[in-house]
């Protein structure tokens, strides 16, 4: 196990505290986050990298009960995705399918997972929850990567290395989960809406409790599944990960 302070003075993954990383070579990030979330608590970031896979996970324990507190997956896609901001190609965008796919320059590239404790209804406050990134760090393997043009990676798009959009990613997890306690969890969730495609104006999109809601022209307007259902709904992965 590496602490934050350690991983800093290496110049690997600079990350601010709470944070303790641990390194896995376990693809399933998500899967090994939770069986660490009963011992080793919030903050602890679980990173795996591999031919093809950036994925990272962060444990969570929230003090709402379930109903509200799952908007932190909202929470963290917005960060993920200010983190690829902020060290891809600025001339290109990141945009989010909702509920949890990543995309940039209309490719996919990747998409976020979620995780409860089992046994928490909307009702109960979670001992634990995780938050989890898998990325499409490169497409080597293809011999023609232009027949996937629905796809791209970190690599053939130029991003700066991984470690650091984690650590941009764990700065900006921290920014808005403080923006949440004290501007409103809509101090967020506005800046999710701004990313979703295809754009659309101010305030025809909202988040109402744990559906996306877009209103039509004629008045109407169309309701999301709730968002714990919603999530790969999307489709973005098979059981191997971020799909090409």
């Amino acid at each position: 196990m590496q602490t934050a302070t350690e991983t800093s003075e290496a110049g690997k993954i600079a990350l601010p505290p709470p944070y303790t990383l641990h390194r896995t070579d376990q693809a399933d990030v998500l899967r090994h986050a939770a069986q660490l979330a009963p011992s080793e608590g919030a903050g602890t970031l679980v990173v795996h990298q591999s031919p093809g896979l950036l994925a990272f996970a962060v444990v969570l324990e929230p003090e709402q009960p379930l109903s509200q507190a799952q908007m932190a997956f909202l929470l963290g896609m917005v960060a993920v995705a200010d983190a690829l901001a902020a060290h891809g190609p600025p001339e290109r965008s990141v945009r989010l399918n909702w509920p949890d796919e990543l995309r940039f320059d209309k490719a996919r590239i990747g998409g976020g997972r979620f995780q409860v404790a089992p046994g928490t209804g909307p009702d109960d406050v979670a001992d634990w929850m995780v938050f989890a990134v898998e990325l499409i760090a490169d497409r080597d393997q293809l011999q023609e990567p232009g027949r996937f043009p629905d796809s791209t990676s970190l690599a053939e798009e130029v991003f700066d290395p991984a470690e650091d959009i984690i650590s941009t990613f764990a700065s900006y997890l921290m920014l808005y989960f403080d923006r949440w306690a004290h501007d409103g969890i809509e101090a967020v969730t506005n800046r999710y809406l701004m990313r979703i495609d295809p754009p659309l104006l101010r305030g025809v999109r909202r988040i109402e409790g744990d559906r996306l809601v877009e209103i039509t022209p004629s008045g109407g307007g169309t309701r999301s599944a709730p968002l714990l259902e919603a999530l790969g709904s999307t489709s973005w992965r098979d059981a191997k990960g971020p799909k090409l």
